[in-house]
């Protein structure tokens, strides 16, 4: 199992000084491989038990494993990365292209079609799905909408902030879905929102990077995209998540997708 996959399974097991240990490894994803225990117990400012108990939570038998499962989520992307920028600026824009590409070529190993069907599932099930986000993420919340309506979900937006956003969130009820498209520093600002939301009952589905895998209090479901070696942004790799979402729905409902289909089709041609 890729280290990824094991951290965001383990999570919400895991204690503060865990978590920070989680932080710095995710945070400088192409020293982590390397780093020697004491390193990394060092960095996080905990006993090398703690980093040992950190590794076996995630599913591995000690440090070494772990490592060895860090070595093998970077080695097919960092010689090429670290290639290309000593080429200097000019080939900046292809870096960043054969960055995420790589990306999007690791994420089925990351991201399991078990944890998108749990998703869909919630979705399907709900009364009503929410879309939540704000800022950099209003593509992908519109590009979600869009993708779902035409699916024959019923779907509201919140994109507001502040009072507002409050009010809208107060009104969704237990048996609808929230989706929250939200990245590191987004999802904080607005955790404590989202944990009364999903304590009223309420389905929450967090998308969001790895580096918020070490919040506190993470709703149930979380899928987290991994950023490129160079750290660059993941609205590629989560489009391509929100196009596996939409399609995997369209396999629970390709009569409802249909129907709609053709009632759009009907008022195009009038």
């Amino acid at each position: 199992m890729s280290f990824h996959q094991a951290l965001e399974d383990s999570t919400r097991n895991l204690t503060a000084s865990e978590r920070k240990i989680g932080s710095i490894l995710l945070a400088d994803s192409r020293s982590a491989p390397f780093m020697r225990i004491a390193e990394l117990a060092k960095k996080a400012g905990v006993h090398e038990s703690t980093v040992v108990r950190f590794a076996q939570k995630l599913g591995y038998a000690g440090f070494i494993d772990m490592r060895e499962a860090l070595v093998a989520d970077s080695l097919s992307t960092m010689d090429r990365t670290i290639a290309m920028r000593e080429e200097g600026e000019k080939y900046s824009l292809a870096m960043v292209i054969s960055s995420q590409v790589q990306v999007l070529q690791s994420l089925p190993e990351k991201i399991s079609q078990e944890r998108l069907d749990v998703v869909v599932q919630h979705m399907l099930s709900a009364r009503r799905v929410h879309i939540l986000g704000s800022g950099l993420v209003l593509p992908l919340v519109e590009f979600m909408r869009a993708k779902l309506v035409s699916s024959g979900l019923h779907v509201d937006t919140i994109t507001h902030s502040g009072h507002e956003r409050s009010q809208r969130l107060a009104q969704i009820q237990p048996d609808d879905a929230l989706v929250v498209f939200a990245f590191s520093e987004d999802y904080t600002s607005i955790a404590d929102q989202i944990r009364l939301v999903a304590k009223r009952g309420t389905e929450v589905i967090l998308l969001t990077d790895e580096q918020t895998l070490m919040n506190a209090g993470l709703p149930e479901t979380v899928i987290a995209i991994p950023r490129d070696q160079a750290r660059h942004g993941v609205i590629v790799s989560m489009t391509a998540l929100c196009y596996a979402i939409h399609y995997d729905l369209l396999q629970y409902r390709n009569e409802e997708w249909r129907a709609v289909r053709d009632r759009v089709a009907e008022f195009d041609n009038l």
